[in-house]
This record gives structure tokens, sequence and C-alpha cells, in this order.
């Protein structure tokens, strides 16, 4: 494992999560007629600044029982299991077409806060972004630290790279006056995320459950 596996680890990680329906994409079709393409950029800085600081309390909480074994190998099969489970639901709900863009209210009314501050609010008003954290992000995190210092600023940035190259997306294309998904191309980005995910999740189960036997 070096540096650029965790970059591509992080960014494609955080690309699956990104893509599936929820607060901040609501912020985002919401927004950008009132705000144009820039919505997108705007909405993922506060996005980025709320997991700054998830970041750096985990990685300050990592570093106490970073050379305890037995917690990183929990800490790693939870994850694994994890994401094992995101991936298959993901899969789940698009193969049964589960997932429905068009459901998503985007006529909400803005308020007067700054975008950035609408960002921050939506990262924290979803609890699966607390779950995540928890799982999956813990252990990527645990993992990349492996590499050093290095390792959890190269996670964070691929990571949130993910989630800015999708949201400024979205409202390029919603901006434009163009179709926002296209059936078949965005189902099968998600599905090879969920692939990916799901690979990525029993990779750290037998990591660490070899460890332990």
């Amino acid at each position: 494992m070096d540096l650029g596996w965790v970059f591509f680890n992080s960014f494609i990680v955080g690309f699956s999560g990104a893509m599936m329906p929820g607060p901040l994409l609501v912020v985002g079709i919401s927004e950008t007629p009132r705000h144009g393409w820039r919505t997108g950029v705007i909405i993922s800085v506060g996005h980025a600044i709320a997991e700054i600081g998830v970041v750096l309390v985990l990685v300050l909480g990592i570093a106490a029982f970073a050379k305890d074994e037995v917690v990183t190998q929990v800490i790693g099969i939870v994850g694994g299991a994890a994401l094992i489970l995101m991936g298959l639901t993901m899969g789940r709900d698009i193969l049964k077409n589960r997932v429905s863009y068009d459901s998503i209210d985007s006529s909400q009314k803005g308020s007067r806060r700054l975008l950035a501050g609408k960002g921050i609010s939506a990262t924290l008003s979803n609890p699966f972004w607390f779950v995540w954290w928890g799982t999956v992000g813990l252990s990527l995190l645990v993992d990349s630290q492996r590499l050093g210092t290095q390792g959890p600023i190269v996670f964070y940035f691929g990571h949130i790279l993910s989630d800015f190259v999708w949201y400024t997306a979205v409202s390029i294309v919603l901006w434009s006056g163009r179709k926002l998904f296209v059936g078949k191309v965005l189902k099968s980005l998600i599905l090879a995320c969920a692939a990916f995910l799901v690979y990525l999740g029993v990779t750290f189960l037998i990591t660490g459950l070899s460890s332990i036997t």
C-alpha cells in the first residue's frame, strides 16, 4: 500500500457515497437555479469544513491507540463489514430501482445563509454521515496512518475531491439546462462503485481476520 492507493481508495469510496441522494444533494439541486454552476463548489467547501473537523478528531483519537493491534484489527473488521453492507445495499437498491432522483424535493426555499453554511448544515443533518465516519471512515483512516502523517492528509484530499467533482458536475449539468441523470449510465457508475466497496470491504475483513488468527 502506498499514498497513491490511499488516494484512489478514498476517492472512489467518497464518490460512491456522494452519488447517492442525501441532504447535500438536495441543497445543490434547490440552490443551483438561483446561484448558478458554482453552487456545487461552494456547498462542497462547507462539506469539506465539516469533514476536516471529524478527520482531525478521529486522527487524534487513532494516535492514542495506534499501537494497540487488537483495536486496529477490530476497526478493520467492522469497517470492512460496513463497506460490504454499503456496497450490497447500493447494488440492490439500484438493481431494484429503489433509488429515485426524481423524488428529491428541489423546491426548497433558500435561506439567507451563505451556501457554505448550508453545506455544513446539510452535512451535519445527515445521520448516515456520522455512521459512515464511525465505521468505514475510521477504518480507512486507521489504514492510511500506516504511512505516517501523510496518509490521513492524502486520504482527506482524495475523499473530499470526490464531493467537489460530483456536486460541481451536478450543478453544471443543471445550470446548462440538460437532463441531470442519464438512466443506464448513472446506474452503471453506481453499480461499479458498489462492486468496489464490496471488494475493499472483503480486503479489510481478510486482513483483520488473518492478523487475529
